[in-house]
């Protein structure tokens, strides 16, 4: 269940940076993440309380709070990157880094995966290079594919904190530790907006898709969630929800045109392989 539910989270999320992208190609990116942690803040807040849980505890909000400031800074950086370079290299970077970092702390505290999971981490690992080589495409050049990958790498950092953050949250918290999340992030991203001189929502035209890019990330929030309170392995978890780029490379063909190259088509591939054998172990 914790890998289905991990997968499901990995769809979300591809499809809420796809959105919240292309909402900041028309706004401020801290303008989308304020307005879209608003709306998620208001998402969790209702489900909450209704969601099963042995009441709030100080150290689950905190380590919620925690991982929203982390995702928070990681969110705006990744729309940045999104908005001004190229889908195809900076989600999949991100991803890189993102996964690298829950991985290596799952092997600090003891977790050690079976041969087969190892098998499916060699291959998904890759699998997220792969993705990002198509960064070259028509139009680009070697300085563009590089901020695009630092911008994508800095926000994998933050985002790979996220995970590490909410995962130290009791199995028994429900959704509080995300409550924390939000309403840390949100002041944290306001703030921000403040003072680099940005409104603090985004404009009339582009804020239902940065409403829409809050609400995938928050339903996204959930199930990654969900999927850590149950019985499995951090690191694979975390992992699987990684794979998110290949949701966002297929949404920039369709919707932008940003062209597969082969050896992105192989990513995928690989991507899905390595899936498999996670899930198998």
């Amino acid at each position: 269940m914790a890998l289905f539910l991990a997968s499901l989270s990995a769809l979300a999320f591809g499809g809420a940076d796809f959105v919240g992208g292309l909402a900041s190609r028309r706004a401020p990116s801290v303008s989308v993440v304020v307005t879209g942690h608003a709306i998620g803040l208001v998402l969790v807040g209702a489900v909450a309380p209704w969601w099963g849980s042995s009441g709030v505890a100080a150290p689950d909000v905190l380590w919620g709070a925690a991982a929203g400031a982390s995702g928070a800074f990681g969110l705006v950086i990744l729309y940045h990157g999104l908005a001004t370079t190229r889908f195809s290299v900076v989600a999949p970077a991100a991803a890189v880094v993102g996964a690298v970092l829950p991985v290596a702390f799952g092997l600090a505290i003891g977790e050690r995966p079976e041969a087969l999971a190892w098998a499916g981490v060699a291959l998904a690992l890759p699998a997220i290079l792969l993705v990002s080589s198509a960064g070259g495409g028509s139009g680009g050049d070697a300085r563009r594919l590089r901020r695009a990958v630092l911008l994508g790498a800095a926000a994998g950092a933050l985002f790979g904190l996220f995970g590490i953050f909410i995962s130290r949250s009791a199995d028994t918290s429900g959704l509080w530790p995300l409550v924390g999340a939000r309403a840390a992030s949100l002041p944290t991203v306001g703030l921000l907006a403040l003072v680099l001189g940005k409104p603090l929502s985004a404009p009339a035209p582009v804020r239902p898709v940065a409403l829409a890019a809050g609400a995938a990330d928050m339903i996204a929030n959930i199930l990654l969630l969900g999927a850590l309170h149950e019985p499995g392995l951090l690191a694979l978890v975390l992992l699987v929800s990684s794979l998110y780029p290949a949701v966002t490379v297929v949404l920039a063909r369709a919707v932008l045109d940003e062209r597969m190259t082969r050896l992105q088509m192989a990513g995928l591939v690989l991507a899905g392989a390595g899936l498999a054998l996670i899930a198998v172990a």
